[in-house]
């Protein structure tokens, strides 16, 4: 399943593409023949070949699955107008809109398909995606088992599968919520905040950033939460971006700060030591999950390139939780500061 979540991407576009060729095939063949039977009899233009073409869809249909009762009328009125060579109507014209041979029906199940994959991979592809949110890691704005809705556009549009931007729209700002490819591995997707644009010089010390020389300020600290490592306390601040105030939160005693985050990613050395000064590249954001202490991000693996940004996160549409009916069920409809 995990695989197929990773690349589900590709498969969804092989798929619109595979369902858009069954729909070419049929509407220059069976298709078109359906449409030529259903006007040339509702118009009472049809010709001996007409009627014997009918015949054989009809003949086809007996022998392929049979007739249903409620058919039955219908079907026995159409055989005998065609034997007299009388005009047919209503449920009787039944087998000229309707596939009838096995190769016909199998060629418009997909060519049926083509329009329902097609508009699903273009709204997903250029306006809208959903996510799940697999972690602590964005807490207290994103909790374990949201479901937000992220807009492809904001950034600007790019083909799927290769990701190439094709339209510039907008650009991503200190302070915005982004879903990207993960820089190690661009098949798994990840969710943080972005701090830092290129040419921005940032520094990160006890819980707190500083920007171009500028310390992002914190207010409304609040020591009373409980958080999820031994019963350890997290400080849960308002911090302001670009103008903008979202929560942070961060273990109150600085020597348990960061320690979660460094063994879930112990394989990969800390890049980004404490009150250490770094310049973030043109063309690359520096991502951090607002819970600073439980986020594996920008300080473990560096920075994110321009091209693998997906989308701007919007809102939160659902929460496993309220799934399950154990609450949360207000955080669905709430927009992602």
């Amino acid at each position: 399943m995990q695989k197929i979540m990773e690349n589900f991407e590709l498969l969804l576009t092989l798929a619109v593409l595979i369902c858009f060729i069954f729909y070419l095939i049929d509407s220059k063949g069976y298709l078109k023949e359906r449409r030529y039977l259903l006007k040339t009899f509702k118009g009472g233009a049809e010709t001996d070949a007409d009627r014997n073409r009918y015949a054989m869809r009809l003949t086809q249909a007996m022998q392929n699955g049979g007739i249903s009762r409620k058919l039955r009328p219908a079907y026995d009125a159409a055989q005998a107008h065609i034997n007299n060579r009388q005009p047919l109507s209503g449920q009787e014209l039944h087998w000229a809109a309707h596939p009838v041979y096995p190769k016909e029906k199998f060629i418009e199940f997909f060519s049926g398909m083509f329009w329902i994959l097609f508009i699903i991979w273009l709204v997903r592809s250029f306006l809208w995606e959903p996510f799940q949110i697999p972690s602590a890691s964005m807490e207290p704005t994103l909790q374990n088992g949201d479901f937000i809705l992220t807009s492809k556009y904001s950034y600007g549009l790019r083909l799927p599968v290769t990701h190439h931007k094709i339209l510039p729209i907008g650009d991503v700002k200190r302070g915005d919520v982004v879903v990207f490819r993960y820089p190690p591995n661009p098949k798994i997707n990840y969710i943080k905040r972005i701090v830092a644009v290129g040419g921005d010089k940032i520094v990160f010390s006890n819980g707190q950033i500083a920007v171009n020389g500028e310390l992002v300020p914190l207010a409304d600290a609040d020591i009373s939460r409980f958080g999820h490592d031994n019963g350890q306390r997290y400080i849960v601040a308002n911090e302001t971006l670009n103008g903008k105030s979202h929560q942070i939160q961060f273990n109150q005693n600085p020597m348990f700060r960061m320690n979660a985050a460094r063994q879930a990613h112990s394989s990969q050395p800390f890049m980004f030591q404490d009150s250490s000064e770094i310049t973030v590249p043109e063309g690359h954001y520096f991502a951090m999950g607002d819970n600073r202490d439980d986020s594996v991000d920008s300080r473990f693996w560096g920075f994110v390139p321009e091209a693998n940004i997906v989308g701007k996160a919007l809102f939160i549409w659902l929460n496993s939780d309220c799934i399950m009916g154990k609450g949360h069920c207000n955080r669905i409809g709430k927009s992602i500061p």
